[in-house]
């Protein structure tokens, strides 16, 4: 089966970019799939991660209306039985109107509900002309169902086995994402603002880079905060999740975030807003980590400073996070793609 993939972009070192590489990479392992990654930017040796040998990767340059015309000639020259469109908002209508396609499937990488009110009208809409929606969570599959009859929920998966041996000394609270509105980390300074006085032996390490670079470091130095990294980007995240005690998140909206996912699957706590959408579907308030009434500074500090606080909720947390992690391992999130997209 020749499947094509499309993304915007494979340059950052971003969640989309990882899940759509991940996914190719993970499906190529089968002789029964032939997968290109197509994308406005990179060419196969400059990727923000590792594309397996026989993934091809293909950049089509250019403005949206040039890259629509060279990706048109490109379906109607190729013989692909799928294409699969890694969507952020725009990109799924723009494929909408591309002839020539078999199946065209959509993956929703972030909430319905976060978007201009326009691309929501567009997209109720335009997606009459689209085969199948896949989302990561079943709050977003409920605002698909309302204009669209074909949705599947398929979660994102850990590139990463459950790791077993915790560091259970480790003082360091980490997040990691682009420094972005979206990612929202001017209300996690805020909180740590409230609180880093009263845990002077923990540290908060942000990992990332973004626009939101000297906001941030403007707002830490005019506070003067004490305790908290901006550590740019990492090219070893495992040892970042390995001597990390808890994780923690203050996006606006998501999809389902890889980073909760890998975080648990290292044994981290999470502490999150309750953002639309997907901190929900890991964390099971009390039991994994702490969901935090959205938007609230001063509750996504109390939750920190509660779980700095007590090494005990620290260890069932931890806990509980690694016997979550289970369910997001590879080989039973490759069978439902298997299952509901290319068998479907």
């Amino acid at each position: 089966m020749k499947v094509l993939f499309i993304i915007n972009s494979l340059k950052n070192k971003s969640g989309s970019e990882r899940v759509a590489i991940e996914l190719a990479n993970k499906m190529a392992v089968s002789s029964d799939y032939d997968i290109t990654l197509l994308n406005r930017e990179s060419v196969k040796n400059n990727t923000a991660y590792p594309v397996a040998d026989n993934v091809d990767v293909m950049a089509l340059t250019g403005n949206l209306f040039q890259f629509y015309k060279k990706l048109k000639m490109h379906i109607s020259a190729s013989a692909y039985d799928i294409v699969i469109v890694h969507n952020m908002g725009k990109l799924s209508l723009l494929c909408a109107f591309v002839p020539n396609i078999k199946k065209l499937v959509i993956l929703e990488h972030v909430s319905f509900v976060s978007r201009p009110q326009k691309i929501q009208i567009l997209s109720k809409l335009l997606y009459r002309k689209i085969d199948q929606v896949v989302t990561l969570t079943q709050n977003d599959k409920v605002e698909f169902d309302q204009f669209h009859s074909n949705v599947f929920v398929i979660p994102n998966f850990s590139p990463f086995p459950v790791y077993e041996h915790r560091n259970n000394e480790s003082k360091e609270i980490v997040t990691i994402g682009r420094l972005t509105d979206q990612k929202n980390y001017i209300h996690l300074l805020k909180a740590w603002k409230e609180i880093y006085n009263l845990i002077p032996d923990w540290k908060l390490n942000i990992y990332g880079e973004g626009e939101h670079l000297q906001r941030l470091t403007d707002y830490i130095e005019q506070n003067s905060l004490q305790n908290v990294f901006l550590k740019g980007v990492t090219s070893n995240v495992q040892k970042v999740y390995e001597q990390s005690a808890f994780f923690v998140m203050s996006s606006k909206y998501e999809g389902l975030p890889m980073v909760l996912i890998e975080a648990q699957s290292f044994g981290l706590p999470i502490v999150s807003y309750n953002c639309p959408y997907g901190p929900s579907d890991v964390i099971s308030s009390n039991k994994n980590g702490l969901l935090v009434e959205d938007q609230n500074v001063q509750k996504l500090a109390d939750a920190i400073l509660k779980l700095a606080s007590s090494p005990d909720l620290l260890q069932k947390f931890s806990q509980n996070s690694l016997l979550n992690a289970a369910n997001y391992q590879p080989e039973q999130i490759l069978q439902m793609w298997i299952d509901k997209v290319f068998k479907g």
